[in-house]
């Protein structure tokens, strides 16, 4: 049986063999566990668990199960539809028109399901601002370094020695 959901959940939607369905819904968690592999950590709860915190896993779970039960149907429908030929005469004249409904299944989700199951795993925090200091260590300029004029580099030497070693400073 599934983890996330089972096959009676597919009953009001669609008439499936219970062993089909089964299979299904394998196939279809073990793709989204692909997809999102926190999944599984929704199963259990926590160690400290708030209620908030335990309602909040629980929608996820139900989000979870929505987003399967749609693949999986939508997996169930494929194919289901027909391919129909149609052929004109008017005189001289001929046309042919075919309608092709059927769906072949390319993929178990579709990206915005991707990107919905990924989302199930966010833990809501959000990121925080850092810096990260680029300017090398403080050196001793000289007074009459170029960089203490606003020059973009330095005269004296400090730059490459750590201290001035150019145009006689002793700073």
């Amino acid at each position: 049986m599934g983890q996330f959901i089972q096959p009676s959940a597919l009953d009001p939607f669609a008439d499936i063999d219970e062993a089909k369905a089964t299979e299904m819904i394998a196939d279809a968690e073990a793709m989204a566990i692909l997809a999102a592999p926190c999944l599984p950590d929704l199963l259990t709860a926590p160690e400290g668990e708030t209620d908030a915190d335990a309602a909040r896993r629980q929608a996820k779970l139900a989000a979870l199960k929505a987003i399967l039960r749609g693949a999986i149907l939508r997996w169930n429908e494929a194919g289901t539809g027909a391919l129909s030929a149609r052929q004109d005469t008017f005189g001289p004249f001929g046309q042919s028109e075919t309608l092709d409904t059927r769906q072949t299944r390319r993929v178990m989700f579709w990206p915005s399901e991707i990107e919905q199951l990924q989302k199930l795993c966010a833990s809501g925090e959000q990121g925080k601002a850092f810096s990260v200091d680029t300017v090398p260590g403080a050196w001793l300029h000289s007074p009459w370094c170029s960089l203490m004029f606003g020059a973009t580099f330095c005269s004296c030497g400090a730059d490459i020695a750590g201290r001035p070693i150019f145009e006689g400073g002793t700073a």
